[in-house]
């Protein structure tokens, strides 16, 4: 997939604010806007730029493949054919 650009519309008890990520698709757009929030902030609204989408706040967020990488074996690395979780 390519990376497309979101508005990301936080509210916040001081207001609104528009912050622009770069992310694979919209849901992927609030976890990249997660990063820039504040505590009291909140997600009201994702919406795709067309056109010239200009400097990016943040990045897309880590796949949770990638997140644990090199923290949990997985199912292709256990041994003897054990189930993960047993």
């Amino acid at each position: 997939m390519t990376l497309k650009t979101y508005d990301v519309t936080l509210r916040g008890p001081l207001g609104d604010r528009l912050v622009r990520v770069a992310a694979e698709i919209d849901v992927q757009a609030g976890d990249a806007a997660a990063s820039l929030m504040a505590e009291d902030e909140a997600i009201v609204g994702i919406a795709r730029v067309d056109g010239d989408p200009g400097a990016v706040q943040a990045g897309p967020p880590l796949s949770q493949a990638a997140e644990f990488a090199g923290e949990t074996e997985g199912a292709a690395a256990s041994d003897a054919g054990q189930p993960p979780f047993s």
